[in-house]
């Protein structure tokens, strides 16, 4: 009897492993004919995603040339305000002040001290142009002069 059940056991074991391999070539060939099958739509993905971003880089662009636009029109209208304010053009008295963690500075105070640091180093340049750079958060103004000399003060 002991004979038998190792015959049988020996039986089952073979069948299993045949239907094993039986389940495993058909599961190769459905995953083969799902691969297959779902292809074009990776494809059609691809396709999609590749014009998503083509799109949304354009619009990026727009955006970017519309802004880089408007602040360039904002710098210019800055300008000419300040401009008029300085020549008193618009029979305005008018100060203005830079605020930062409850300190606050006039402008005119800084441009004349970027002036004064400036000539105590360049006693015989004219200064023609200057530029003013203000840092609220490190307490300092940057300026250049004439396009050409660098400085820092504090305030």
């Amino acid at each position: 009897m002991a004979d038998k059940m190792k015959k049988t056991v020996d039986e089952v074991k073979q069948d299993a492993a045949k239907a094993f391999e039986s389940v495993k070539a058909e599961t190769g060939k459905v995953a083969a004919e799902v691969k297959e099958q779902v292809k074009p739509v990776v494809e059609k993905a691809k396709k999609g995603t590749e014009k998503a971003v083509k799109a949304t880089k354009k619009t990026a662009r727009k955006a970017a040339k519309a802004t880089k636009e408007g602040a360039a029109k904002a710098v210019k209208a800055s300008k000419r305000t300040a401009a008029k304010a300085m020549q008193g053009g618009d029979k305005l008295n008018s100060v203005v002040y830079v605020q930062y963690q409850g300190d606050e500075e006039k402008v005119e105070d800084l441009v004349a001290a970027a002036k004064a640091a400036f000539k105590a180093e360049h006693l015989r340049t004219k200064i023609t142009d200057l530029r003013l750079y203000i840092k609220p958060e490190e307490r300092a103004a940057y300026y250049v002069v004439n396009e050409k000399f660098a400085g820092r003060i504090g305030f």
